[in-house]
């Protein structure tokens, strides 16, 4: 890579009235700040996601309203065989609209890749920080293209800057990967066409509500 101009990060093809909604009984991971109860301290899914799911994919990437990625056996198979680094994959329970589960080789691309904090020339900063349960809320970006900082990175191939957790960040080898296999359901796309925030700030929730423990302490070791 010879500049932060070449990276991509995936934009949904997918309609709205197509994302897949979890399953009512999914149960989360959630743990309020001992001050302020308006804060929320851990807040995830628990793991394996259930999801409601057509009984037949609709795109080789599925989205959920929560902005999980969802992809089929082939495109898992297609990653490995390529050698891609940043994502694992990991298989979620598929239930119809009726809430009658069934089988259906799915799987959640999940990023575990590192690109670093925001550059500060994109604008983000650190609005306000709870100082009992360390909850950061940041201004959006000014200048998109500037996001990406070669010193945070971890040299994977797909991976997230924070504070943009949901914005899957790849390289130009993923981007051709996709391309090439001619995959449904996502586009590759510039850092400059990233979206308006909405409401002009980001509350991405803590580290460990998108990361193992182990990647977290690897995060704040670096």
């Amino acid at each position: 890579m010879d500049s932060a101009k070449d990276i991509f990060w995936l934009e949904s093809t997918v309609g709205e009235d197509d994302l897949m909604e979890y399953f009512q009984e999914t149960a989360f991971d959630y743990e309020l700040c001992k001050q302020n109860p308006e804060h929320a301290r851990r807040n995830r899914p628990k793991r394996p996601l259930e999801i409601i799911a057509p009984i037949r994919p609709l795109t080789d990437f599925q989205w959920t309203v929560f902005g999980d990625c969802i992809v089929t056996s082939t495109v898992k198979a297609s990653f490995e065989t390529a050698q891609l680094s940043g994502a694992e994959f990991r298989t979620v329970k598929c239930y119809s609209s009726s809430g009658l589960p069934f089988e259906q080789e799915l799987f959640e691309l999940r990023v575990i890749g590192w690109g670093g904090m925001a550059a500060p020339s994109s604008g983000v900063h650190v609005i306000r920080e709870c100082k009992y349960c360390g909850r950061r809320v940041y201004s959006g970006y000014t200048n998109p293209a500037d996001l990406f900082d070669f010193d945070g990175w971890d040299g994977t191939d797909l991976f997230v800057i924070w504070p943009l957790p949901r914005y899957i960040m790849i390289l130009p080898s993923v981007k051709s990967w996709i391309i090439e296999n001619g995959f449904s359901g996502v586009v590759p796309r510039e850092l400059s066409r990233l979206p308006k925030v909405v409401a002009g700030t980001l509350t991405p929730g803590s580290l460990e509500d998108w990361f193992d423990d182990d990647k977290v302490r690897a995060i704040h070791c670096n």
